[in-house]
């Protein structure tokens, strides 16, 4: 038997390391994509639900007025401004009219 040298090629174990690590990490990310397919639906339908039940909420602290303003503007095809949202926003609540007793 021949005694043989043992050449260390450097750049072939990086290349192969870093090939390695990059495979480890698309596989990862394969892997995480997949369990958002199938964790997502669900996750918007529960964050639905709860809006649909805040907006129910809120829908009965509204008068039928505003309510109109309010379909009346997401209705519209205008950009909705800051004026208009401060407008909407510092709109003074109308008192009652006084009934005179006769």
């Amino acid at each position: 038997m021949k005694h043989e040298q043992v050449v260390v090629d450097y750049w072939t174990m990086l290349k192969t390391s870093g090939l390695c690590i990059l495979l480890a990490l698309c596989g990862f990310i394969l892997l995480k994509m997949v369990q958002t397919v199938f964790w997502l639906p669900g996750h918007l339908k529960k964050n639905q639900l709860r809006l649909e039940e805040l907006a129910k909420q809120y829908a009965t602290d509204i008068s039928e007025e505003e309510r109109a303003e309010i379909e009346k503007l997401f209705d519209s095809n205008e950009p909705l401004t800051d004026e208009r949202i401060s407008q909407l926003l510092e709109k003074p609540e109308k008192p009652e009219p006084e009934k005179k007793e006769q």
